[in-house]
């Protein structure tokens, strides 16, 4: 009876963050609502900085069910909810959050186990010992160190400001294998390459050596592309060698999915609706 109610009553979902008019969330949620049969309405709200919390709250006061948040708010979104899931605890980072009983809010984050389905569906993973260069250490990262780690991957970060890194690193050495890269004591390849940052937003590349880019090197950048062009860093990728690289459409459909079955306890269909959004976009 209760899912029946959920069915027929729409529910209003929203994405925070800073851009939004890119995302194809919207698209990929529509999608979900059919696919689900769940009648929900998913909208974008541009944030500054000063206004974020403001905006979430009044969100969730008019009647807000669920959202997600994006960049740059992951991080500092972590000081809404009341209640965590294990992941988004230990990562400190929120994508999803959910209104639960008396009017608390549940907070998750799904990029981590987003990402690792669809570095799975590309077979970039090995079944143990995956050496990852993880490029940047802001709330994305923050999101899928936990997960790689979990995947027995061994994680060397590289970020333009080294504290940062150094502080990424704390935070997680006590789950597995994770150092700061340095240029002149690393030897080996890496298997694969994440571009972490956001500067594809700006049409920019992350800056690192060059040199550590190889036929077999797997290059993966979570930020995406419309029109299913490269991102600046896989056409750099792309164009210093490597044969296998690919943006995060598929992770921001599985995290999508995940954050979806947080609100409604109904996974939709992953590799169906990737499918899918690559014949609309």
């Amino acid at each position: 009876m209760e899912k029946e109610k959920l069915k027929k009553k729409i529910k209003y979902i929203g994405l925070f963050g800073n851009p939004v008019k890119h995302s194809l969330s919207p698209v990929i949620h529509r999608n979900f609502s059919r696919d689900i049969k769940i009648n929900y309405n998913y909208s974008s709200f541009l944030c500054t900085k000063s206004n974020f919390f403001k905006n979430v709250v009044e969100f969730f006061n008019s009647g807000g069910y669920g959202c997600n948040i994006t960049v740059p708010f992951k991080r500092d979104s972590f000081r809404i909810p009341n209640q965590y899931s294990k992941k988004a605890y230990i990562s400190g980072s929120l994508n999803t959050l959910v209104k639960v009983e008396d009017n608390n809010f549940l907070g998750d984050n799904t990029d981590g186990i987003g990402l690792i389905y669809d570095l799975k569906r590309l077979k970039y993973l090995k079944k143990n010992n995956t050496i990852v260069l993880l490029l940047g250490s802001g709330g994305v990262a923050y999101s899928i160190v936990y997960h790689l780690l979990k995947e027995k991957c061994c994680i060397f970060v590289l970020n333009r400001t080294i504290i940062n890194s150094i502080k990424l690193v704390k935070r997680f050495k006590c789950f597995g294998k994770i150092f700061i890269f340095s240029d002149y004591s690393y030897k080996n390849k890496f298997d694969i390459i994440i571009n972490a940052t956001s500067c594809g937003l700006d049409d920019k590349y992350p800056i690192f050596p060059k040199k550590l880019i190889f036929p077999d090197t797997r290059c993966y950048d979570i930020s995406y592309s419309k029109k299913r062009l490269l991102t600046p860093f896989l056409s750099l990728c792309k164009y210093l060698g490597s044969k296998y690289y690919s943006d995060g459409l598929g992770m921001l459909v599985a995290q999508a999915a995940y954050s979806c079955f947080l609100w409604f306890k109904i996974l939709p269909n992953i590799k169906k609706n990737i499918d899918l959004l690559k014949l609309i976009i």
